[in-house]
């Protein structure tokens, strides 16, 4: 799919690094495709799983650009090593079971191209593509009960990191360490927007998250992220500040709780809430015991286990 004198105007770039529902990257790369999408646009795949998928997808998708990645390469670098194959103008970034809506590539070149020149991300809203069980909306409400629409309309600080596209000059003024170093939604939208960059929040730009959930899994991963989290938050402070701080994270639970409610509420995903409850409060317990260990020792090997 690359072309060199003429590159793609969007590329988008994902790492695969599901151990579940690992074949949902399919229904990704089908929905990428220009009929569904409105407009042609490079896939490039790092892949940390390298399994009968990634042989799959070489022969259903010979334009997608598969790179092997070490087991261990974490996320970031992954999506780092994409962009750096890419050669779209524009780059787009998803994850490996989040399945784009139908002119999802269109919307994202019709922003930039009606946008200023310090337009340097959009990004948009996520929606719930799997909705069977009280577990299955405790794990999107657990993670994206803020970005489900609607969203801001407009310029926001606030853009999801799996549903969100940069103008390349942007992202290659970011040090590549600041790429690797953690989400790019944390390390680099700061920094673009120090740059002069505006961050922009489009309603009808949703992407649907699709992946389910074994609760082993997410429990495992919510604890992995909240201690990266916490890690990377307090790992500059002293032994007294990191203390202070993992005391602190235990009271975490009725915040995170009232939190979501409160978006759900807004959001008009009550019902859903209330399915999910039971699997949500023993969720941001998970999530505070994270934190408060992350806090307290820092973020480990937690970054490269992350999915």
């Amino acid at each position: 799919m690359k072309n060199e004198t003429c590159p793609p105007l969007v590329s988008v770039v994902l790492g695969r690094v599901s151990t579940e529902d690992g074949d949902r990257i399919l229904e990704t790369i089908a929905a990428l495709q220009p009929d569904v999408t409105g407009a042609l646009c490079e896939i490039v795949i790092a892949d940390r799983i390298n399994d009968a998928v990634s042989k799959r997808i070489a022969r259903a998708y010979p334009g997608v650009l598969l790179i092997p990645c070490r087991a261990d390469m974490s996320l970031p670098e992954m999506r780092t090593v994409a962009f750096e194959a890419s050669v779209g103008d524009i780059v787009g970034v998803t994850e490996d079971h989040c399945v784009p809506c139908a002119g999802w590539v269109a919307m994202v070149s019709d922003a930039f191209a009606n946008g200023s020149a310090t337009l340097a991300a959009v990004g948009g809203s996520v929606v719930n593509g799997v909705t069977e069980t009280g577990l299955d909306w405790a794990t999107f409400l657990c993670e994206y009960s803020f970005f489900s629409p609607p969203v801001v309309e407009g310029p926001s600080d606030i853009l999801p990191g799996m549903n969100v596209a940069y103008r390349r000059a942007f992202l290659e003024a970011v040090p590549r360490d600041r790429l690797i170093d953690g989400f790019w939604e944390t390390t680099v939208h700061p920094l673009l927007a120090a740059a002069g960059g505006e961050l922009r929040s489009l309603n009808g730009l949703a992407m649907y998250h699709k992946k389910r959930f074994s609760w082993r899994l997410f429990a495992r991963q919510r604890f992995i992220y909240s201690r990266y989290y916490a890690g990377m938050r307090f790992r500059s402070g002293g032994l007294v500040k990191r203390t202070a701080a993992a005391a602190a994270c235990l009271l975490l639970p009725p915040i995170l709780l009232w939190r979501m409610s409160t978006a759900v509420r807004d959001k008009g995903l009550t019902s859903e809430f209330r399915s999910a409850l039971p699997w949500l409060a023993m969720l941001v317990v998970i999530w505070a015991i994270g934190e408060s260990i992350g806090a307290l020792f820092g973020p480990g090997d937690a970054l490269e286990r992350i999915e």
